[in-house]
């Protein structure tokens, strides 16, 4: 197996963790806003909850971020193994 292909499973392996982590984020901020929905304002300090979601969500966006930058890298190499399995292993390009 080529140094690359081991690679690119490595990137698989990340991204599905990844995507399970984003998923967390979206699981618990729609908790929070059902239970926003259930209690309204009686007995809920609204601006903590914002805050919280605020938070989370920042926090989900920096995993997102990782994920769109972790799919690129995916992307660039299996160009890259692409390119050298057509080519016989002659890649020039790199």
């Amino acid at each position: 197996m080529s140094e690359e292909f081991a690679k690119y499973e490595q990137l698989v392996r990340e991204q599905d963790e990844l995507f399970l982590k984003i998923e967390t984020y979206q699981e618990v901020i729609a908790s929070l806003q059902m239970l926003l929905h259930r209690h309204g304002a009686s007995g809920l300090h609204l601006l903590t909850i914002e805050e919280i979601l605020t938070t989370i969500h920042s926090s989900e966006m920096n995993f997102r971020t990782e994920l769109l930058k972790m799919q690129t890298a995916k992307l660039l190499l299996s160009n890259k193994i692409s390119y050298k399995s057509f080519f016989g292993g002659k890649n020039e390009r790199y």
